[in-house]
């Protein structure tokens, strides 16, 4: 991309991000006018404005090293003022956002993604003020008192977001479903078992292991999507063992390889021929998974960028 294209699409994510938040600040006080339509108009406007400056956003993407965003991430909260802190002293909202991102930083220095011993499997954002909370959710922000329901949280992946990231439509949905099969296995064909089963460290999985994670996260959302077609109304589904651990204790580090292919390909001939025929009514099914609500589509959109990421895992622990 030349540098003419590149300064363009940098002033549209900065032009278009500004303008959003400005225009849901202003909504807010238009309600307290009792402009309830200006309010309305200015809330939509905002959408158009973030929906094109993060579609400029992704066109940058292939530009952009994570590490360098996170050091210009840690310039800006150092940069910024006023510094919010706390009335008795204690961590601030933009301190602990720089620590966390430190963190971070240190961490994919020495890894291949941050991991969950430098920083937790779960944040939590207060909507209120912006601190990140580590670990469980807090029952009120230590910094401006919001209680529980205020946190966002943020966790290894997501299924739906209030952006819509990563969004698929059914027909990219079933055709990245169809082709992991044959990526995973042309990934690991002619590698080491010895390189297939290494762990890069104690935390961090085996190439084997990541492919019975997806094997056993496919069979997850087959489930959840034959509740959701099979129920009336909005189910409520529960999952009590946690999406990344269902794997574990299944032993499919020692597995032999082609076992491990032959399970991932036929619970994945299962899952698409599930999806292969729905409706667009059926896309549009809905469910929820702890009290946050998700549709079919949205399940779709998590597995397949779910096995891309994963998928791309596999090839880094092979390929190194």
């Amino acid at each position: 991309m030349d540098a003419h294209r590149r300064d363009a699409l940098a002033a549209e994510v900065s032009r278009g991000g500004q303008a959003s938040v400005r225009n849901l600040a202003l909504a807010e006080a238009a309600v307290l006018r009792g402009q309830f339509n200006v309010a309305k108009v200015l809330r939509a406007l905002a959408h158009t404005q973030r929906v094109q400056a993060l579609a400029a956003a992704r066109l940058l993407t292939h530009d952009i090293d994570p590490a360098e965003t996170l050091r210009v991430i840690l310039a800006e909260l150092e940069n910024a003022s006023p510094r919010d802190t706390t009335a008795d002293g204690t961590v601030g909202v933009r301190e602990r956002a720089q620590d966390i991102a430190c963190r971070a930083l240190a961490s994919i220095a020495e890894h291949s993604d941050v991991t969950e011993t430098d920083v937790a499997q779960a944040l939590w954002g207060c909507h209120g003020c912006g601190y990140l909370a580590e670990g469980d959710r807090p029952d009120a922000c230590s910094v401006c008192g919001a209680l529980a329901p205020e946190f966002a949280w943020f966790g290894p992946f997501y299924s739906s977001t209030p952006e819509h990231l990563g969004q698929l439509r059914p027909a990219a949905i079933l055709a990245i479903l169809e082709a992991v099969p044959d990526e995973v296995e042309a990934a690991i064909t002619g590698v080491e078992e010895a390189r297939l089963r290494h762990k890069p460290s104690p935390p961090e999985w085996s190439a084997m292991e990541i492919a019975g994670h997806m094997l056993e996260t496919d069979r997850l959302f087959a489930h959840r999507v034959r509740v959701m077609l099979g129920s009336e109304g909005i189910p409520t589904i529960d999952t009590p063992v946690p999406p990344w651990k269902l794997h574990e204790g299944q032993g499919y580090e020692a597995l032999p390889v082609r076992e491990v292919l032959g399970r991932l390909r036929q619970t994945r001939a299962e899952s698409v021929a599930l999806v292969r025929g729905l409706t667009p009514e059926d896309w549009a099914r809905r469910a929820t998974f702890g009290g946050t609500g998700t549709t079919v589509l949205d399940l779709g959109t998590w597995l397949a960028n779910h096995d891309r990421g994963h998928l791309a895992q596999i090839r880094q622990l092979t390929s190194s």
